[in-house]
């Protein structure tokens, strides 16, 4: 089912774990690394987003006031 072998992937965790307790700056500095354009990615998306929903809702506060004033417009030529 695995394409490598499970005796392998065993040895190469615990290389990476070995890494990991001996020089953790060094780990976590790696880990930041590879995981900073994912952080960026994330933060662009999640700015683009509020943007979305920000104009989503000025479009509606203008449609609702332009509803209200054409529903004057028509009781005022109805009177």
């Amino acid at each position: 089912m695995w394409p490598f072998d499970e005796e392998w992937f065993k040895e190469y965790l615990a290389s990476i774990l070995k890494w990991a307790a001996t020089n953790p700056w060094e780990f976590i500095y790696y880990v930041l690394l590879c995981l900073s354009p994912l952080f960026f990615i994330s933060a662009l998306l999640a700015w683009n987003l509020a943007k979305q929903i920000e104009n989503k809702e000025k479009g509606k506060k203008k449609l609702s006031k332009k509803q209200k004033n054409m529903s004057k417009t028509r009781r005022q030529k109805t009177d």
